[in-house]
Order: C-alpha cells, then structure tokens, then sequence
C-alpha cells in the first residue's frame, strides 16, 4: 500500500490539489462555512477494488491504491434525498467526530439526515430496531456503523430488499452485498502501530486491547498488529477484548497487568489508553510500561504530547464522515466515485510525540481531519433548504 502514512486536510475547508514546482502536489486549505458553500473538493483517498482476484468480497478486504477522490458539489445533488446514519454509539470522540463529518457534508451537499446511535457494540437489536426504523422513515440510503461484522447482515439485507442504498461505514460489514463501503481498514492501523514497534529494535513484552471482539475494526487491527511484530522483538503476551467504554478497559487494564507484570507496553483502543494512564501513574509505572494506541483522540492526542504515550495510528474520522454522506449521495444520484466497486476510505497515518524521540510528528499534524471542533454536540437531524 504506497504513501499510507501521508497527513490531510479539509473539515470545513475545501481542500485542493494544486501542483508544485518539482512536479509533485500540495494540499492548499481554503476555509469555506460548509453551511454556505457547495463547492466540490478533491482529496487522497485509498481505493481498494471489491472485484479483484486478490480481495475478498466479504468486507470488500484487500490492497488498496491511493487516487484522487472528488466529492459532488452542491449544484449536482438533483434533490432533497433523505440520509439515516445508524452508528454504534457516541460515547467517544472518535464517533462525535463522524458525526460531525457526517452533518457537515450534508449540510454542504443540502440533503437531509437522521442519525442514531445504538447505545454500544452489545446492543445488536437495537441497531437492527434502528435500521429498520431508518426504512420504515422513508430514508433513501442508510450508513451503518455496524455493531456487528456478521450479524447485522440480515438487516442489511432486508433494507437492501426495499428499495433502500445501504453504504457499510466506518467499521465494516461482511456482506459482500452493500451499495458502497467507506471503511478504513483498521488492518492498517494496526499495522502501522506494529511496524513501529518492531522498528524500535527492542524486546518488548506488551498486551493487546483490540476493543470489542467480533466488530471488524478490532478484529482486524489486531490482526494487522501481530502480522507487523511476528518475527521482531515484540512479544504479545495477552490480548483482553472488551466494550471501549472506559469502566470496561480500566478492567482490562487492571487485570492484563495483575497477570503480566514485566509487560513493557499496552497497545490498544483509545478509552485504554486513557484509563491506562491513570493506571500507571498510581502503580508508579509510569515510566516502565509505555503506551501506543491503534486510533487516537483527542484525550490520547494530549497523552502523546505529554509525553505519557508514545504513538498512535491517526484514522481522519471527519473525513471519513464526509466521504459517507457523498457517497450515499453519488449512489443515489447514480454518479459512480472514481472507481465504481470500490471500498474507500481517507488516507491514515501515524502521530507520535516527545516521547518517541525522532519519531515526534506532532507539528506536522491537522487535526481538523480528525477531530470535532471544541465544543461540537452530536446532532441528530440535518434538515435541507430544497422545495
């Protein structure tokens, strides 16, 4: 996968791609009020081609290419189309920041959106409840955030049957049989955070928190994690699944240490590391057990600048929303993305601080691709202006 580790920019900009004089590009950010601008914007984007040989259908699963993705701008939507974004919940910043990537799109495009939100992974009926009520609503097209990678597949399904577009967001879904997928594979995620380690050239004995077992996101940035150390000096010696409510992994955290006590580090989901780190420093271990996340928010952000956690894999949550939205609208409005039968998906990246030396990234970081702005509350209807 070429220029993975690449940081981007847009949220509330229209972000262009101009060239430079060495014959390469540059991103060029021209805040826009996205309420009042329907501009069009173009950005890097990793396309992974559902119908290859080498992928697997069932979540679309794969190598990806890095092309240009243009969004539809506001004067090509032909109508007041009605979006239902069923998320798993909007406990952490990670889903506030898509939600608001979400609304901000669909207040750019003027097209209307519901979004709810199923209380938690656990909680498999209600967003099957949920979905079913984004049909019975008269919604042209559903996002999900599944809660499950397997079993919301039914559901799916029966949308699908009735007419509705149904666009697998942001954690993936195995069905092969959607209308689009914007999902960054966490595969990556997980990937990235490992070969940094295993680049450190240490021994290092460490505990995985993948999140929720048997959601895609999770399942698969473990997975990514253990490929990218086999064979180097980092030694997995437990893995602790679990809900990314806090209580939950302040648990996990509890107990992977109490069983593990040489561990060098955790790596894992953000709630973790928070918790984490308030762990250690009441253990005094502060300094003996580091800290590396597989996403990073806005409380790990400050973490890592502090010092007290060393990376995190950077997945651009707002635009990630943004895509959603266009690509339910480009579907509706049968305007194919620059590769029809793709999975899509922002460009992720890698952000470490002072702690890891020359690692430190941190002043080359947007986080406007990332993060809700301060203060942003969840919102849960986009009503468009068209007659």
């Amino acid at each position: 996968m070429k220029n993975i580790i690449k940081a981007l920019g847009l949220t509330a900009a229209v972000l262009l791609t101009v060239s430079a004089c060495s014959g390469g590009s540059e991103q060029v950010t021209e805040d826009v009020d996205p309420k009042a601008d329907g501009a069009a914007w173009t950005i890097p984007a990793l396309f992974t081609d559902c119908t290859a040989s080498d992928v697997d259908p069932a979540g679309c699963v794969g190598p990806a290419e890095e092309l240009d993705y243009t969004s539809l701008s506001r004067d090509e939507v032909t109508k007041a189309w009605a979006l239902c974004a069923a998320l798993p919940h909007l406990k952490d910043s990670i889903w506030i920041a898509s939600n608001y990537g979400l609304v901000s799109q669909a207040e750019r495009l003027d097209v209307n959106l519901s979004v709810v939100e199923a209380g938690g992974y656990e909680n498999l009926a209600e967003q099957v409840s949920q979905i079913e009520d984004c049909v019975s609503s008269g919604a042209d097209a559903i996002l999900v955030g599944a809660v499950s990678y397997d079993s919301i597949n039914p559901a799916l399904e029966q949308a699908r049957a009735q007419g509705v577009k149904v666009i697998d967001y942001g954690n993936g879904v195995s069905t092969p049989d959607v209308d689009g997928r914007v999902v960054v594979d966490y595969r990556d995620m997980g990937t990235m955070i490992g070969q940094h380690l295993a680049g450190l050239g240490e021994d290092l004995t460490v505990a995985v928190f993948p999140g929720p077992a048997g959601v895609g996101w999770s399942e698969r940035s473990l997975s990514g994690f253990e490929d990218a150390v086999a064979g180097s000096g980092v030694e997995v010696a437990d893995v602790k699944y679990g809900d990314t409510g806090r209580e939950v992994q302040l648990k996990l955290v509890e107990d992977a240490l109490a069983a593990n006590p040489d561990l060098d580090a955790l790596v894992g989901n953000a709630p973790m590391l928070e918790a984490a780190a308030s762990v250690l420093a009441e253990q005094g271990k502060s300094d003996q057990v580091r800290l590396y996340g597989t996403y990073t928010t806005p409380e790990t952000m400050a973490l890592i600048e502090a010092g007290r956690a060393g990376c995190g894999s950077v997945e651009p949550t707002v635009l990630s929303g943004q895509f959603g939205v266009d690509m339910a609208v480009r579907v509706l409005e049968g305007k194919n993305s620059p590769q029809a039968d793709a999975r899509i998906s922002p460009v992720p990246l890698v952000l470490c601080g002072p702690a890891e030396g020359d690692s430190n990234n941190l002043d080359g970081f947007d986080k406007q691709t990332t993060f809700a702005p301060d203060g942003w509350q969840p919102e849960s209807v986009v009503k468009s202006t068209r007659s």
